[in-house]
């Protein structure tokens, strides 16, 4: 796991190389997972591969910081169009697994929390 410094610099970085999606990432310490806390493209911009290239690089780092990654997929207040489960899947595709069940108990629009182990070799 990197220190303090290291995952903020490797963070600005890689939100410099993706400047169309909005990219947060939350590291608490060297126990915890990497928290994606976002990951989104404005609406016009959707559909180009800008988070899917985005992603790639989150959870090459993670895997290089041999960290974890955790994320709880939600239902965007006013953005209808997001619908939950496709992007559940769309995470799956990139390592991520469910680790509960939603939130809320109401589907498909529901709260899902995922984790993305770290990858070695």
């Amino acid at each position: 796991m990197p220190d303090y410094d290291r995952f903020r610099r490797d963070v600005v970085r890689v939100q410099g190389r993706h400047p169309d999606v909005e990219l947060h990432l939350v590291w608490t310490g060297p126990d915890d997972p990497v928290v994606l806390d976002v990951i989104r493209t404005l609406p016009v911009l959707r559909g180009r591969g800008l988070a899917e290239a985005a992603l790639r690089e989150v959870t090459a780092l993670a895997d290089a910081w041999g960290a974890a990654l955790r994320l709880v997929v939600e239902p965007i207040e006013g953005n209808g169009d997001v619908d939950p489960a496709r992007l559940a899947r769309w995470y799956a595709r990139h390592g991520f697994v469910v680790t509960g069940p939603p939130r809320d108990g109401r589907e498909p629009r529901s709260s899902v929390p995922m984790h993305r182990p770290p990858r070695t070799g």
